[in-house]
């Protein structure tokens, strides 16, 4: 198994971090790494990733499941597939304060040919995760000083 992972402190209630992340239309707003996110957050039910790998404007199509929903906490979707590749990436959030919002994003990898996508996709896959991270940042921060 390989895990790529990002953290970043968010300077926002966890509340409105969680809106922000459930608010699929405005991710072209804020997200550089997956613009675009198709979902009905119905457990088991296909997510379709837009997904610009090296921010570069080309979109690539990732078709995973929604494995969980814990409203206000976390949420996650993966490849299920009897693929030689298998993954979980989940999005948790934790409160540090009221006013404070630890975000931590992770994909776990499994199978045959993670090695490969490892070498092919590792350095955009965490330089995406990054730029998630920072982009949802600044979102959540600039609602929470627009709404004081």
């Amino acid at each position: 198994m390989k895990i790529i992972e990002s953290r970043i402190e968010i300077n926002a209630p966890k509340d409105l971090v969680w809106q922000v992340l459930l608010d699929l239309d405005a991710y072209p707003l804020w997200n550089p790494f997956t613009p675009k996110v198709e979902c009905s957050w119905k457990i088991g039910s296909d997510v379709v990733l837009h997904v610009d790998m090296k921010q570069n404007q080309k979109i690539q199509i990732q078709k995973e499941t929604l494995l969980w929903l814990k409203e206000g906490e976390s949420l996650a979707w993966g490849i299920t597939s009897n693929f030689p590749v298998r993954t979980e990436r989940a999005q948790i959030l934790s409160a540090l304060s009221d006013t404070k919002t630890n975000y931590y994003t992770y994909d776990k990898f499994w199978g045959l040919l993670v090695p490969l996508v490892i070498f092919l996709y590792g350095k955009n896959i965490q330089a995406g995760f990054d730029a998630i991270a920072l982009g949802l940042k600044k979102r959540a921060e600039e609602l929470y000083l627009n709404a004081h």
